[in-house]
């Protein structure tokens, strides 16, 4: 489904079941569409050219590539795209290592409402932390 003007977001989560709810979740915004997702930091560094995101959903705890060195790499190749952590971990040392890294959110799991939000605020180029860890 092509969203004429929609912001592209590229998810990277490993755990087939919670990225195919987030496509969904996501989806289902009138100005957002999933343009692409990926299972690891490897395939996701391979895809980004052709996705052509604004921004990059990441999971914290990918397998072998961790989402904060996939961070550092895409901004090491792609300044201007957005990252933002997704995560489970509600530690607020977790989110100072996602912006010590070039991350430009930290979202929580556990609040799917906020997501919409704070893709919509990092795209403009904000930065976003949820609001349990503020």
């Amino acid at each position: 489904m092509n969203k004429e003007n929609a912001a592209r977001v590229f998810i990277v989560e490993d755990h087939a079941i919670m990225q195919k709810m987030l496509h969904v979740f996501i989806s289902q915004e009138a100005d957002l569409e999933v343009c692409a997702t990926a299972s690891s930091a490897e395939a996701a560094l391979e895809e980004i050219a052709q996705a052509s995101p604004d921004l990059m959903l990441i999971d914290l705890s990918l397998p072998g590539v961790s989402g904060l060195d996939l961070v550092a790499s895409v901004k090491a190749r792609h300044p201007g795209l957005p990252c933002a952590i997704l995560s489970g971990h509600g530690e607020r040392h977790y989110a100072e290592q996602a912006m010590a890294a070039g991350a430009q959110g930290y979202v929580l799991k556990g609040d799917p409402d906020e997501l919409p939000g704070a893709i919509r605020q990092m795209i403009q180029g904000r930065r976003y932390i949820s609001k349990a860890l503020q």
